[in-house]
């Protein structure tokens, strides 16, 4: 990368920059930009398979493969083939492909040789209430799927469905459309455990789709796996190890309560009891392998060197090493998949929040690492139950509990300090005041940092301002009557006008409360004391209040259960109050706003995905859904946004996950001070697309030949950043040398330029 120099303004100069013709380059054409990823936790293991030296997990944060032989990871999650990322079963099949079955019902299909996916859509297509796939079992071309409505066949070579079973047993005891947790093929009979008992086909049967030809052996079970050892089929329970014997299902003496089958070794059956590795041999001895698991233990397996690997329920994939002590092993990643508050501070690390009811803590990711907090490892921190985050003076983070009190983070990242009952004094409720429930606070242009208080029981003390020199000051005295305490948020307008949020997503809100604003300069018009109020009498689109953003206009956007609501004058509030009729966002419950570098506004919703409308909010720009996207948007209810203005990144958090797309737009500079290229020098035809950095707002590009020709000029397509296609205006590839990028405000009263060296190889 090289750095230009600012240059002076001059006439023959600025002659040279208006000459040439106009030139667009589609940034959707430039590499990274419009790119997917995804981030999830991965504790959460349903399932379990090796390929004879990995181990390969299904959570419901996408897969992971694990190599015992380095510790390494890799991740698949949906930016990286999976269809979704709530994976419920996996399974290694006999040519080393994997198939992953998904709670959707999709199944895909990864061979990691070839690095290619192949996808089988007929089950979500089915339209079955229940189309979770549950687990597979091969056996020669034919692949047995359980599913949440019964069992499927499949043809390997033919990659094709080959019979679904839904009805078991003879009318009227008919078992219709069962959730099946496992199949098995034995002495030519298919078995398959189903919510209802276990079924068998009929000997000789040849109709399977039939529901007489099944026999339903037994009604009272709940079977979770499947198992041939010795000659014999066996099957574990809720009730304990049953083996199949003249027709019939039978226990195994003295395994009476809940077991899972993992593997079978040579001559060995290994399988969960309680908190215990067991063993049975073929002589029907159990032998105690290594006791006291650490976690709920959701399936297993082993490997070729007869490792066994636990797969936990909220811990990962587990073993025992040589001195027979547990071990967890888990891909770096976030403590939850949930994501209701999410920031992206001054150096592009992002935030988030877990929740305010069974929460994770909060966590940090700085492009590369995950780093989570919670009560185990963050002292200061007195409860997971995270719910609100936002910046504050100097890089600091400040993390709202739900009933703890307010955490400070500091800018190197440390938690430093908590906001209490004690200090400043923070008041809870009436009926526990030790209950202190900050909200979302906010910083103004004094460096002040204002926090909202939730149902305080003094009502005087309902907002509180930390100064500069750590002092604080409190304020009340709502006029309007009805509960003031419902503020989870305050957002700070150019006026110093606090605007409080009334809700928070999932869905909190008081149907009494107000919307309300606050000035302690008592200078807006409308206000009482300092307060005021916009209803829908106003113009307002609803009166739940979820997410407020001020833009770069000054205009306050208000995010509400019925819609947007719009207020261009925060000096007179309610004179100029209206509302998005754009059909598409009109009436939808609006999670969260956010706004990008060059003004859009993107619009989280509950069930539509997000939208991005033009800065004034007339003109749909775009929009993200689960559909549209094939599945790289994590899902359509999207509770939170958070921009990257730095990098050009625009974060969505749901309860399935962080879902990111790269974008042009980064923030402008206030003036040009370099502008930095990037590569250079750039090699073609491999590369094709220089990145301008350092741009002014609304600036033009001119690519000029040492003569001072002009070969290319178009406008910035990303705010503080523009991508040149290393073509002139006519579309072709410019021959090798040297050529100087220029840059200009709209006026051309700002200019700045830099060299690139292009070559052609």
């Amino acid at each position: 990368m090289r750095a230009g120099n600012v240059l002076m303004k001059s006439r023959l100069f600025c002659a040279l920059l208006f000459i040439s013709g106009y030139f667009f380059l589609s940034a959707s054409a430039v590499a990274g930009i419009g790119d997917w990823k995804s981030y999830t936790d991965m504790k959460n293991v349903r399932s379990v398979a090796s390929d004879g030296t990995t181990i390969w997990a299904a959570t419901s944060g996408g897969i992971f493969q694990f190599n015992p032989t380095d510790s390494t990871y890799q991740k698949f999650v949906n930016s990286e083939g999976l269809s979704t990322n709530d994976a419920t079963a996996i399974f290694v099949d006999s040519l080393g492909n994997v198939w992953i079955g998904q709670q959707s019902g999709n199944i895909d299909v990864y061979n990691p040789k070839k690095n290619n996916w192949r996808y089988i859509t007929d089950v979500v297509r089915s339209g079955k209430t229940n189309r979770s796939i549950n687990s597979f079992f091969q056996s020669g071309d034919k692949m047995y799927i359980a599913t949440g409505f019964g069992a499927i066949v499949f043809s390997i070579s033919k990659f094709e469905f080959a019979d679904t079973y839904t009805r078991f047993g003879t009318p009227p005891q008919t078992i219709i459309e069962p959730n099946v947790a496992a199949v098995r093929i034995y002495q030519n009979r298919i078995f398959a455990a189903t919510s209802s008992g276990i079924v068998v086909s009929k000997a000789g049967s040849t109709n399977l789709i039939a529901p007489e030809s099944w026999e339903i052996l037994s009604n009272n079970l709940t079977v979770n796996s499947f198992a041939e050892f010795n000659g014999g089929l066996y099957a574990s329970s809720e009730s304990g190890m049953i083996q199949f014997q003249n027709n019939s299902w039978n226990f195994v003496g003295g395994l009476t309560t809940a077991v899972r089958i993992i593997a079978i070794v040579d001559t060995s059956m290994m399988f969960i009891d309680g908190n215990s590795v067991k063993s049975f041999n073929t002589v029907n001895t159990v032998s105690v392998l290594n006791t006291g698991i650490p976690s709920t233990v959701s399936s297993g397996t082993i490997t070729k060197q007869r490792r066994v690997f636990l797969g936990y329920r909220s811990s990962g994939i587990g073993s025992w090493n040589q001195t027979l002590n547990w071990e967890f092993f888990l891909p770096n990643g976030p403590n939850s998949n949930t994501f209701p508050q999410i920031v992206v501070d001054e150096n592009g690390m992002l935030w988030s929040v877990s929740g305010r009811s069974n929460g994770s803590g909060f966590y940090s990711f700085n492009g590369h690492q995950w780093r989570n907090y919670t009560t185990a490892n963050t002292p200061l921190l007195l409860s997971n139950d995270c719910y609100a985050i936002e910046l504050g003076p100097n890089n600091s983070k400040w993390i709202s509990t739900w009933g703890r009190g307010l955490i400070l983070v500091d800018k190197n990242n440390n938690v430093v300090k908590v906001f209490y009952k004690n200090t400043p004094g923070f008041i809870g409720l009436n009926n526990d005041t030790n209950f202190v429930v900050p909200g979302k606070v906010a910083s103004d242009r004094n460096g002040n940092v204002w926090v909202p208080i939730y149902l305080a029981a003094d009502v005087s003390k309902t907002i509180w301002k930390m100064k500069p020199d750590s002092s604080w000051e409190s304020f009340g005295g709502f006029p309007y009557g009805g509960d003031p305490g419902y503020m989870f948020g305050v957002v700070i307008d150019q006026n110093n006008t606090k605007w409080f949020t009334n809700n928070i997503v999932p869905a909190f809100s008081d149907p009494s409360s107000n919307n309300a604003f606050f000035n302690e300069s008592r200078n807006i018009v409308g206000s009482q004391n300092g307060w005021g109020m916009i209803s829908e009498d106003d113009g307002a689109s609803g009166s739940n209040i979820q997410s407020i953003v001020v833009d770069k206009e000054n205009d306050i956007w208000m995010a509400t259960s019925k819609g947007i609501t719009i207020i261009t004058d925060i000096n007179n509030p309610k004179s100029r109050v209206s509302k998005i009729y754009l059909n598409y966002i009109a009436e939808l419950y609006i999670n969260c706003i956010t706004v990008d570098a060059q003004n859009n506004k993107w619009i989280a919703t509950s069930s539509k995905g997000v939208f991005v409308v033009s800065p004034d909010g007339r003109q749909l720009i775009n929009q993200y859904t689960v559909e549209n996207t094939n599945g790289k948007l994590a899902d359509n209810n999207v509770f939170s946004l958070a921009f990257d203005k730095k990098n050009g990144v625009m974060y969505f958090g749901t309860d399935k996950g962080l879902s990111s797309i790269e974008v042009p737009a980064i923030e402008t500079q206030a003036t040009f001070s370099t502008i930095d290229l990037s590569p250079n020098p750039i090699y073609l035809p491999e590369q094709q697309s220089v990145e301008i950095r350092g741009l002014v707002e609304e600036s033009t590009i001119k690519i000029l030949a040492l003569s001072g020709k002009v070969i290319s000029q178009f406008p910035a397509q990303g705010g503080g950043r523009a991508f040149w296609n290393c073509r002139d205006g006519e579309g072709r590839l410019v021959a090798s040398g040297i050529y100087i990028v220029v840059a200009h405000n709209r006026a051309g009263d700002q200019v700045a330029a830099s060299k690139i060296a292009i070559i052609q190889k």
